[in-house]
């Protein structure tokens, strides 16, 4: 690898530790917090705000018409003009989707037959104005990789939100206090973001570059609300046809593979995008390639582990009424595995501009998509699970494919890897395996087979892929390794 490639997969890396530092450290804190208001409040309670947040994440994809992830390619020299416009224009756009959601709310109420969602969607869609009055500032620390900044906006945001989530459920507010628990979150996020941030907008509405930032955002925001529908529609079916307490379950067997393994996802996408962005041909074939192996060797143990011990870990963190999730948690760490690996030649194919070809590899997979729900839906939630997870496979595999060749890329170099940690992965799972079941028990279960696990991955890892490790610590933790010969 050229020294310049080496250098910024070196700022790739560190970029990817902080933003998953802050992954890490908010979703512990919401992870803590979900398995207290778990025990706190019923399966119908999480049910109906899930049914409000599936009607508001439709309209998230369009809040900001794609204008922040655009702002990320602006030229140094027009980046405050273009930061002017974007946020401008993304307040107007946050409060006309906060004013449509509080008139759509009684067609959520009908569609969901939730009478509920006719005061909880309104006062949700407030999020849109919130954060759209932060949105630039968030795209401006991303786009020169200040995941510092980033880390103590997205830590407030879920302590505020968990501690008042927390306070309103011991009070006796259900359903309301996760409500308004998202709500003093978003506006921790966004207070964070402009004390951080010295971008200092003005109170004018601005054009300066906006034809061109909608040109590229336009196409983003088509991709993303594509992307939305697709990860969304089961939520959508199983709260039409099995109502909200079975969408509790299922959000909660969604939940520690999304901590775990899917948000992982967004870490790397959010990473990848201005990292690549700086990428001549040769090097954006360099950083791909190191971008693929190390969030293999990141997710795929997670993915293994999960799949093996997700009763435990369910039963644990949220206690026996929560059973029912357990299958569901199974299958979706699967699903949730492959949709990470197809981050990293879905960033190439963006930052090449070549979104039509992800919006060709989405659209008949959506098609397919509302086919397959349509028919198993009633079949109960693991139907509904399985179904989605199915489908996941499928885009990894072909933008892989699409962008070796665009690389002039081996499929077999991917392959290789690959290897080393699928192999490690293996070994892993023939262990947990046998020792799970010997001693059922869940916590204890858990005290046992995390350690173990762990030390039979990195054990193989070192063994096959030795380098990969060391160069990865180099990277990551370069004070404490610049004594180490290279």
């Amino acid at each position: 690898m050229s020294q310049q490639g080496q250098g910024l997969a070196t700022r790739t890396i560190r970029g990817m530790a902080w933003a998953y530092g802050a992954y890490v450290g908010g979703r512990v804190l919401v992870l803590v917090s979900t398995a207290i208001l778990a025990r706190l409040l019923t399966p119908a309670d999480f049910g109906v705000v899930a049914l409000a947040l599936v009607f508001m994440t439709f309209l998230e994809a369009i809040r900001d018409l794609g204008l922040g992830q655009a702002l990320i390619l602006a030229n140094p020299g027009e980046e405050a003009e273009r930061a002017q416009t974007v946020f401008s224009w993304s307040v107007v756009l946050g409060a006309a989707l906060s004013l449509a959601t509080a008139a759509l709310a009684p067609l959520a109420a009908h569609f969901f037959h939730e009478p509920q969602l006719k005061a909880i969607v309104p006062v949700i869609g407030l999020n849109f104005l919130l954060r759209s009055l932060g949105a630039t500032h968030y795209a401006l620390a991303r786009q020169h990789l200040e995941y510092r900044v980033r880390t103590v906006s997205e830590v407030s945001e879920v302590t505020v939100r968990g501690v008042v989530g927390i306070a309103l459920a011991l009070a006796g507010l259900g359903a309301w206090s996760l409500v308004l628990g998202f709500v003093a979150g978003a506006a921790a996020s966004t207070v964070v973001l402009w004390a951080l941030v010295k971008f200092r907008p003005r109170a004018r509405l601005t054009r300066e570059h906006l034809r061109d930032l909608l040109g590229f955002g336009g196409m983003v925001t088509f991709i993303d609300l594509g992307s939305v529908v697709f990860y969304n529609l089961d939520y959508l079916f199983v709260g039409r046809v099995l109502g909200a307490a079975q969408l509790g379950l299922y959000t909660i067997g969604f939940r520690i593979p999304e901590l775990a393994i899917l948000n992982i996802a967004h870490v790397a996408g959010d990473v990848l995008f201005p990292a690549y962005s700086e990428l001549g041909r040769e090097r954006l074939r360099d950083g791909y390639m190191t971008a693929v192996r190390y969030t293999a060797m990141l997710t795929l143990p997670l993915a293994t582990g999960l799949m093996v011990l997700a009763r435990p870990v369910i039963l644990v963190a949220f206690g026996d009424q929560w059973t029912g999730s357990i299958p569901v948690a199974r299958v979706v760490a699967a699903y949730a595995l492959f949709a990470t690996l197809a981050i990293p030649p879905g960033m190439v194919l963006k930052v090449t501009r070549r979104l039509w070809l992800m919006a060709g590899i989405g659209m008949p997979q959506m098609i397919v998509l509302v086919v397959l729900l349509a028919t198993f839906t009633s079949k109960g939630i693991l139907a509904v699970a399985i179904v989605t997870a199915a489908l996941q496979v499928v885009p990894p595999l072909v933008q892989t494919v699409i962008v070796s060749r665009q690389l002039v890329l081996p499929l077999r170099a991917v392959g290789r890897a690959l290897a080393p940690t699928v192999g490690a992965c293996v070994a892993m799972g023939a262990v947990l395996l046998p020792l799970q079941k010997l001693i059922w028990t869940p916590l204890p279960t858990l005290l046992a087979c995390i350690p173990v696990g762990a030390v039979v991955y990195l054990g193989v890892l070192w063994l096959t892929a030795r380098e990969d490790l060391r160069r990865l610590r180099a990277m990551a933790l370069p004070g404490r390794t610049a004594a180490t010969p290279s």
